[in-house]
């Protein structure tokens, strides 16, 4: 009623009384709300008093001996020492105190009361753990990992010496330097190879440059005898499996069937020399030795350093682990799409080649049909086999590099060429290739007629096509661009991956500080593995023919051209069924059909 508003009146005496009377409500006011203040501070003066008095006996009913406890809690030294005690710990003082949730019972008031462990500044009690037990607890992981990087390091080590360097280079049964001419070759002129790069040449091709081709070798035809012949097989099919390694590396197999899976097998044949998940593994354990001391330091962090400090830290972790997040995604999504675009290509090239196979011996079918009843007339036949092989060589020669040291000297000395021919050959304005083309159009142009003409004319040009297809094929790459962005982004990645381990909680001092994080360690060396090899492939997959730098990937041309050159030998030295003898009592087939 007080605070109603008076009503209006009218006069000097009538506002004289209104102003003294609210003047004297606003006192009476002022002085109800401060014993109704009074009041409720006696209350809460006597709850905080009810409060402590009842923690008080709650701590003598859990421990009889306060005075024991007591010295106890004053021998702590560090604020996370009060962990699993009934103790607490006062900043002010730095000091541990038995006390309750208001603060310490033996002290009037501690500003900076901390009553849970997981509220210290941090974490670090040299009574609960040793100074070298923590150390040992940290440096394990590190060491684990530094160890098994060493182990790889050696590992792949000695393989590259088994493979770039075996004992067979101290004794070369033949002066392959005379063989492999660096210097005569059609391509660029560069010094003669190494020993190592020798010693891989007489494995990979000596069987095919080895042997020597003559005319009389030739003219025996079907009859030619076993040392005289060509080698029936090589050092390695056209395309290697996993099938054909985990059978036994590079053992023959039956492709009609399907062998027996082993996993042991399978990761034999993965990690072997040049291989992508091999070839990485070196670099997969540096970046785990990263990853598990970036861990450790971080463990190192939560125990030792304040809040705000360690806040920073863990913030700074998790923004890292944001960024490689979407980039994994990003990293992912380019990757899938190139590779799988790749390797689509990589097929095209491997039936590129099974298609230049399959002309070639189409036009030596067909030219094998002319009559062979003349010395001249086998002499031709003998000049275009030479011309069909080395046409095959020259179609791989720029882009397999085991071809590229082999110059016209080795053509010369195994049979396939002659010196007059080498002359027109160095001549050339695009090179050899076209040469072999042109003769193999003259021989036809010159011995071929009618129908059969047509025919090798048009089996001519579809190899002539498949062989710039193929070269072409070989040279097709992504743009700069992209190719720079996909690169950048994937080792941006890799590198980003041990110093953003995801799946840990940085907020959760304790959980950082405690755990072991060996399966971080161990998921983010999977993860480096898997990328890192993925760019191994895409860069060796551009040299499809390169079988020095990836053995177990690259096609083989050495397969293709020894099976083109034996089936042209059967089809140019094939007899005519004509000409076959026929059974005592039975008139020859040949007279029969004409007659």
């Amino acid at each position: 009623s007080l605070e109603r508003k008076p009503p209006q009146r009218h006069g000097l005496w009538h506002a004289t009384l209104n102003s003294a009377t609210l003047q004297s409500a606003m006192a009476i006011r002022v002085v109800a709300l401060l014993a109704l203040a009074a009041a409720e501070l006696g209350d809460a003066a006597a709850a905080n008093a009810s409060v402590q008095a009842s923690a008080l006996a709650a701590l003598h009913a859990r421990h009889p001996n306060l005075g024991k406890v007591k010295e106890q809690c004053a021998a702590i030294t560090e604020c996370y020492c009060i962990k699993r005690t009934p103790c607490g710990w006062c900043g002010s003082t730095g000091k541990g105190m038995l006390g309750t949730a208001e603060g310490p019972i033996d002290a009037e008031h501690c500003p900076n009361w901390v009553e849970w462990a997981e509220d210290c500044p941090n974490y670090h009690c040299p009574s609960a753990v040793s100074e070298s037990f923590w150390y040992l607890q940290c440096g394990w992981l590190p060491a684990l990992t530094f160890i098994f990087w060493l182990v790889t390091y050696a590992w792949r080590s000695k393989l590259r010496v088994q493979h770039l360097s075996p004992p067979e280079v101290e004794s070369l049964a033949m002066d392959l330097r005379q063989m492999v001419v660096a210097s005569q070759a059609t391509t660029a002129s560069v010094e003669g190879p190494s020993q190592e790069t020798i010693t891989y040449l007489r494995r990979q091709i000596f069987d095919t440059f080895g042997t020597k081709r003559t005319f009389e070798a030739f003219r025996k035809g079907l009859a030619c005898p076993v040392e005289e012949r060509l080698p029936e097989t090589v050092g390695r099919p056209y395309e290697l499996n996993l099938a054909d390694l985990s059978a036994g590396h590079r053992q023959h197999i039956d492709p009609s069937r399907v062998g027996p899976h082993s996993m042991r097998a399978t990761i034999g044949v993965a990690l072997q020399w040049r291989t992508a998940l091999g070839a990485n593994l070196v670099f997969t354990a540096l970046m785990m030795f990263i990853s598990a001391l970036y861990l450790s330091l971080l463990r190192h962090a939560a125990q030792r350093m304040d809040k705000d400090n360690y806040a920073a830290i863990a913030a700074f972790t998790k923004d890292l682990a944001a960024v490689a997040s979407p980039l994994q995604k990003m990293v992912s999504m380019l990757l899938s799409f190139y590779t799988l675009n790749r390797v689509g290509w990589y097929w095209a090239i491997m039936g590129k080649g099974f298609e230049i196979q399959a002309q070639s011996c189409d036009i030596a079918m067909i030219c094998g049909t002319i009559k062979k009843d003349t010395e001249l007339k086998w002499r031709k036949l003998y000049r275009l086999y030479r011309y069909i092989t080395v046409h095959l060589f020259y179609t791989y020669q720029f882009h397999t590099p085991v071809f590229k040291f082999v110059g016209f000297g080795p053509l010369v000395k195994c049979g396939l060429l002659e010196q007059e021919e080498v002359a027109i050959m160095k001549a050339a304005h695009r090179g050899a290739h076209s040469i072999t083309e042109s003769w193999i159009s003259n021989w036809m142009a010159e011995n071929m007629s009618g129908e059969s003409r047509q025919q090798a004319f048009h089996a001519l040009r579809v190899l002539r096509a498949q062989s710039a297809v193929m070269q072409a094929m070989c040279e097709q790459r992504a743009t700069i661009s992209f190719e720079s962005l996909l690169y950048l982004s994937t080792y941006c990645l890799v590198f980003l991956i041990p110093i953003a381990p995801s799946g840990i909680d940085y907020n959760n001092r304790r959980a950082v500080m405690e755990g072991l994080h060996l399966s971080t360690v161990v998921g983010d060396g999977i993860l480096i593995l898997f990328y890192s090899s993925l760019l191994h492939l895409l860069r060796h997959l551009q040299s499809p023919f390169d079988d020095f730098a990836s053995p177990n990937d690259a096609l083989s041309p050495v397969y293709l051209l020894n099976n083109v050159e034996r089936k042209a030998r059967d089809y140019l030295t094939a007899p005519d069924a004509d000409d076959l003898p026929s059974p005592k009592g039975a008139p020859a087939e040949g007279s029969a059909l004409r007659a």
